[in-house]
């Protein structure tokens, strides 16, 4: 649930580690349609959350 989620976040990092990813894809449209997307955010600490990988297995 989202409360639990947000109220486990113990730490968030000053602008120094903050990191702007994006695409040049939105993923809107059909056809599909080029425009580029940004968002920025920088690492938090969530304690006792786990997270589910479903994209990549670890070796």
């Amino acid at each position: 649930r989202t409360p639990e989620f947000w109220n486990a976040c113990s730490a968030v990092c000053d602008q120094r580690d903050f990191r702007l990813g994006g695409s040049f894809f939105d993923g809107k449209g059909q056809p599909s349609q080029v425009s580029a997307v940004s968002h920025g955010a920088s690492t938090a600490r969530f304690d006792g959350i786990n997270v589910i990988n479903t994209a990549r297995s670890l070796g």
